[in-house]
């Protein structure tokens, strides 16, 4: 039995998780892989608090250096979010010689060129399942699982909150506003919701998925991001009409002008795999040149979801698997910058909801101006006028480029063929 000494900072939900497993299946690990994982300190901001759970054996402190000098130590977890305290943490275990073990998302999107050029000239590594999609092993599947196929497209459900406001909006009618109080009731939320919402835990998680699919950099400023404020029960229903389901989606597309990168409420066809992933489940289509479409849902976040992916690395490490991994794979060292394609070279289907007047001509205005920008129309739906003789025309168009479709798009409203602002959305 090898016996592995390891630290944890940070014992909130996600480290209680870490703790609760370790200590209710103490054989497990021995049993499956000769490891006795020995949760030796815990280095906490508040180590008088008192917990539902206890450390074991232990140590609880809130002085670092107690971890960082204790050479029987040469892996930690780090469970400390942000990007300025977390980074010095992060950096302090790797001037140590610490291998670490993190799963914060937004640390290796913003930072990780220079934390993982840290970590190789200390000799050590950077492990992080848990930073994207929780319990869903992805940045194994990519890594190693899928390593004999160029990566065409990644198409993915990767925010639970934002997923779980979705579905209530659409099976119960709810408003946004309710369905987030709900999923904040229930710790789906956070109390202030606007990372999720807007789209940036998103762009975080992107950018880590693309990074080791392309073995590239990916600058977070360069993924386009939009959040779901904005979907109302009027788009919630469109969707319906046309045979889709609102998702926001984290897209990786490559292409022969270059990678195009976006996180942005998306119709999602019903016949489409990611359009049955509900509540606060996350889902990745990955599209490979072997392997062909693969698909991977599972618990995207929460306390033991997250902890199963961060025991799996420190398995990876403490065997030394993961060490020659790091030492090897090179989007570790992000190699080589990447071609990004421009927003208005995307090429995509889109929707668009038209709200006009009901009268002769209307219908087929709109049309000839489709027509004159390129536009091909996949399917259309002209709903029922209201009592104050006005109408929506639903239109869902084949793939082409955005800047011809919002070209088309600015040219109806223009002419005032539209009483309001066109809606429009992109479509899978």
């Amino acid at each position: 039995m090898h016996g592995c000494p390891i630290g944890l900072i940070g014992w909130g939900t996600v480290g209680g998780g870490v703790v609760e497993i370790l200590q209710r299946d103490p054989q497990l690990l021995p049993e499956r892989c000769g490891l006795d994982i020995q949760l030796k300190t815990i280095v906490t901001r508040r180590p008088e608090r008192e917990r539902a759970q206890s450390p074991g054996t232990a140590v609880v402190t809130d002085r670092l250096e107690i971890l960082l000098a204790d050479r029987s130590i040469s892996t930690v977890i780090h469970l400390v979010g942000g990007t300025t305290v977390a980074k010095d943490i992060c950096i302090a275990c790797l001037d140590a010689g610490k291998h670490v073990v993190t799963a914060n998302k937004a640390l290796l999107a913003e930072h990780g060129d220079e934390l993982f050029a840290r970590a190789a000239s200390r000799g050590v590594s950077i492990a992080f399942e848990a930073a994207v999609a929780g319990g869903i092993p992805i940045i194994a599947a990519l890594r190693d699982g899928l390593v004999a196929n160029r990566i065409d497209a990644i198409y993915a459900i990767l925010n639970g909150t934002c997923n779980y406001i979705l579905t209530r909006m659409e099976e119960e009618g709810r408003s946004y506003g309710d369905a987030l109080l709900e999923a904040q009731r229930l710790g789906y939320a956070e109390e202030d919701p606007t990372l999720d919402v807007n789209g940036t835990d998103t762009a975080h998680k992107l950018a880590i998925l693309a990074r080791i699919a392309y073995h590239s950099r990916i600058p977070i400023h360069a993924i386009r991001c939009e959040g779901i404020q904005q979907i109302t029960q009027a788009d919630i229903l469109s969707a319906k009409t046309m045979g889709a389901r609102i998702k926001l989606l984290a897209v990786a597309k490559r292409g022969d002008g270059g990678l195009e990168l976006r996180v942005a409420p998306t119709l999602v066809p019903l016949d489409h795999p990611l359009a049955s992933v509900r509540r606060n489940y996350n889902g990745i289509h990955v599209l490979g040149s072997a392997a062909g479409p693969t698909l991977l849902v599972g618990q995207g976040a929460g306390a033991l979801p997250t902890a199963s992916a961060i025991l799996a690395d420190v398995v990876d490490v403490c065997t030394g698997r993961y060490q020659a991994t790091a030492s090897r794979f090179r989007f570790f060292s992000a190699a080589h910058d990447v071609a990004l394609l421009p927003e208005d070279a995307e090429l995509t289907g889109s929707y668009a909801r038209f709200h006009v007047p009901d009268r002769a001509g209307v219908l087929a205005s709109i049309t000839q101006i489709f027509s004159q920008h390129g536009v091909s129309i996949l399917s259309i739906h002209q709903g029922t006028p209201d009592a104050q003789g006005h109408a929506t025309i639903e239109v869902v168009t084949h793939p082409l480029t955005s800047r011809s479709f919002f070209a088309a798009i600015h040219s109806i409203d223009g002419q005032q063929v539209t009483l309001t602002p066109t809606v429009t959305l992109r479509r899978l």
